[in-house]
């Protein structure tokens, strides 16, 4: 577990873009939307002190903002002295439970707990209205509870105050209703209580000091409206412990996107946020029952049988995936459009990120698997030829897609990515056999899961040029086919293509001859030749089944036998060793062909090298850091905590790997990687860690790889 509960976490409903950052001290949280990091505002949430009415006791989620009035006085308000007001509570008197639907904090005698959704999302073409109503609702739940043991009546205060220019931000603004009273900015986001509207005000203004201190403490003034500071201030009787419940409402009319005309999905119920504040009156308490329990229970219930270090990286990492998702709407075919953000860098569906998101997505929403591979085929797909390494001589290539497509709700033109660029051989370059093996593997598994044979038969064609492009990308004869990749696209222009791990030296980012590529090229021609055997195309699955011999075997021939490891690249004198050669073998397991991993089968020589492999590296100087921590590549001390996860299951489930100390010590070290070095987690969690400090794929959905560990 962190030695720190000072983290920030996301609470995010599901397909909106949006969360709700809590855990870092000081101005690091709030509601934010559309936007790839922690919205840095003031989070207030505090109680009057038992032993000095008037004043407060604060969770220290907030820091002194520049008075805003002198925007407007030159000299801002008078006589409004700020000494010890309010209070903070002292670390030590602050708890917090962190777990998959709630974040529960405590302080003397308050209690704040975020509740949030961890739900499937029905098929929009099929679902009912009321079911996705549920689920896409634009809301997270806060209960905030007064234990008032006093003999008068005790206040206490929720709400949020934004760094913008007041002269440039949306206004506040105050809602009332029947059913709720609460405040606003602008039309994108409110919090609104929900229960004892009785003991429940609303106040605004441009500090605490103003709405609070003497001068002004009169509800007449607790509508003044040119500040950027708004509350819910709660009256709580002498004697009573009360539970005030409040919904943080986040909407977004009218089109959102450009390139593809699109809205977010949820406004075909909600037309504005009055009317998400509405839903959230009349069925909190229906709602907040629902989300205490994840959906896939007999999945996610086995994460608590995990130690504290690996439950608390699955809950973090499941937080954070959900405040990336977005539900859109096609403006023109009233079609749902699936969007996972690429966190930090908001790019759109990145085609590498898919891949390792199909292993919770077939668990929760398999449709969004295919609504997203349907995309890549009918928008951002392209045709390209190969050649040798430094020559010009072009050779039929094939069917690829691109690496992403758009950012920031800006969605590119067909056939292109906001991120490939030519004549590169590192970061920005194509991907271009990465995202076509990408596309395969995401493709099987989703078959697999989905049991869909009417959408193989629908894309059997684009199947069999994926098989056709890949073989193209062996070489040009086939009579010296390897199995693995050895020409680079024409879509570089003399570039050289990359991975994934674009980020890493050529030990992992170089496509050709890489043996990370080539367990994920063996684990390809496998699932394809399963795919054609079912649909009844014989000789291509022959033909498919010979080329994952032929990677099996160039790969299990490039053993060291003296090292007993692999190369990171095939015929190359590099030094480096990588974890990822092993990556391949989770594919066949979960594209139903675990007959590929029998110990004793035909590829019983190749599992037995990759095994070898992985005990070998796995070994400080090599694969470790000296904290225990995996090190993807022994020459670059970039990790990626997403394929940590993903090899750690393979370690365990498929190469047999005991339990051992290392093992706790590893999980350990990252944990204290996301809250420790990592500026005490701002970034909630993240992805690339530089020697332990998240220092890229920040506020990140990668890390829901650790669903496979529910599967050991």
């Amino acid at each position: 577990m962190p030695k720190s509960i000072f983290f920030n976490a996301q609470h995010s409903p599901i397909g909106a873009l949006a969360s709700f950052v809590l855990g870092c001290k000081g101005a690091k949280g709030g509601m934010g939307q559309c936007i790839g990091k922690p919205a840095d505002q003031n989070v207030y949430i505090a109680l009057e002190c038992p032993d000095q009415p008037g004043n407060f006791d604060t969770l220290p989620f907030m820091t002194e903002i520049a008075d805003a009035a002198q925007n407007f006085t030159q000299a801002g308000v008078d006589g409004q002295p700020k000494d010890h007001f309010p209070r903070t509570f002292p670390d030590s008197a602050i708890t917090r439970d962190f777990q998959l639907t709630r974040d529960t904090w405590k302080a003397g005698d308050l209690t704040f707990s975020v509740i949030s959704p961890v739900k499937s999302i029905p098929d929009p073409e099929v679902a009912s209205a009321e079911e996705l109503k549920d689920v896409l609702a634009p809301i997270v739940f806060v209960e905030f509870t007064v234990d008032n043991k006093l003999n008068r009546p005790r206040r206490s205060f929720f709400g949020m105050q934004s760094f913008e220019d007041t002269r440039q931000a949306p206004a506040i603004r105050h809602l009332e209703d029947d059913l709720y009273k609460g405040v606003g900015q602008g039309r994108k986001t409110a919090w609104v209580a929900l229960d004892h509207l009785n003991e429940v005000r609303s106040a605004s203004g441009f500090s605490l000091e103003q709405i609070f201190k003497p001068k002004n403490n009169t509800e007449e003034n607790w509508k003044f409206g040119l500040g950027q500071c708004a509350l819910l201030v709660f009256d709580t009787p002498p004697a009573t412990k009360r539970t005030y419940t409040i919904a943080l409402c986040w909407h977004t009319a009218g089109i959102t996107t450009t390139g593809i005309d699109a809205s977010f999905f949820y406004n075909r119920y909600f037309k504005d946020i009055q009317a998400v504040a509405k839903f959230a009156a009349t069925e909190h308490q229906r709602l907040i029952k629902s989300w205490s329990v994840p959906d896939k229970l007999d999945i996610v219930a086995k994460s608590d049988s995990f130690s504290d270090d690996r439950k608390f990286q699955f809950v973090h990492a499941v937080h954070s995936y959900f405040g990336s998702t977005e539900l859109l709407e096609w403006e023109d075919s009233k079609k749902p459009l699936w969007v996972v953000n690429e966190g930090e860098y908001l790019m759109i569906n990145t085609c590498d990120l898919m891949l390792d998101h199909v292993f919770f997505e077939s668990a929760f929403n398999p449709w969004t698997i295919r609504n997203n591979l349907d995309l890549f085929v009918s928008r951002y797909s392209y045709y390209d030829k190969v050649t040798k390494f430094g020559e010009t001589q072009e050779y039929p290539g094939g069917l690829s897609f691109c690496h992403d497509m758009g950012m920031g709700n800006a969605f590119t033109p067909a056939g292109t990515s906001v991120y490939e660029c030519v004549k590169l051989d590192d970061c920005f370059s194509f991907m271009t056999s990465e995202e076509l093996l990408n596309w395969i593997l995401t493709a099987s598994i989703y078959v697999q899961k989905s049991g869909d044979k009417a959408w193989v038969e629908k894309n059997l064609k684009v199947f069999k040029e994926c098989f056709e492009s890949l073989c193209n990308r062996d070489g040009p004869d086939a009579a010296l086919y390897t199995g693995l990749i050895g020409m680079e696209s024409t879509k570089t222009n003399g570039g050289c293509e990359i991975t994934t791990y674009d980020s890493l030296d050529p030990s992992l980012a170089q496509t050709r001859a890489n043996v990370y590529i080539g367990g994920k090229c063996w684990a390809s021609y496998v699932v394809l030749s399963k795919i054609f055997t079912d649909f009844g195309e014989k000789d291509l699955a022959e033909k498919a089944h010979q080329q994952a011999v032929r990677g099996a075997k160039t790969m299990t021939a490039a053993l060291d036998p003296i090292q007993q490891s692999l190369p990171a690249i095939i015929g190359v004198n590099h030094p480096a060793r990588i974890i990822p050669a092993v990556e391949g073998l989770i594919y066949p397991l979960v594209a139903g062909c675990p007959e590929a991993l029998n110990p004793d089968g035909e590829f019983k020589d190749y599992l037995a090298v990759m095994k070898t492999h992985l005990n070998t590296v796995l070994a400080e100087g090599i694969c470790l850091f000296p904290d225990g921590g995996w090190k993807l590549s022994s020459t670059s001390i970039n990790s990626w905590l997403s394929k940590i996860y993903l090899n750690q299951y393979i370690a365990r489930k498929i190469l047999g790997r005991a339990p051992c100390a290392a093992d706790a010590k590893a999980d350990a070290a990252h944990v204290h990687w996301l809250t420790g070095k990592s500026k005490d987690g701002y970034w909630c969690w993240s992805d690339q860690m530089y020697d332990g400090i998240a220092t890229g794929s920040l506020f990140y959905p990668r890390g829901v790889t650790s669903i496979l560990w529910c599967y050991e």
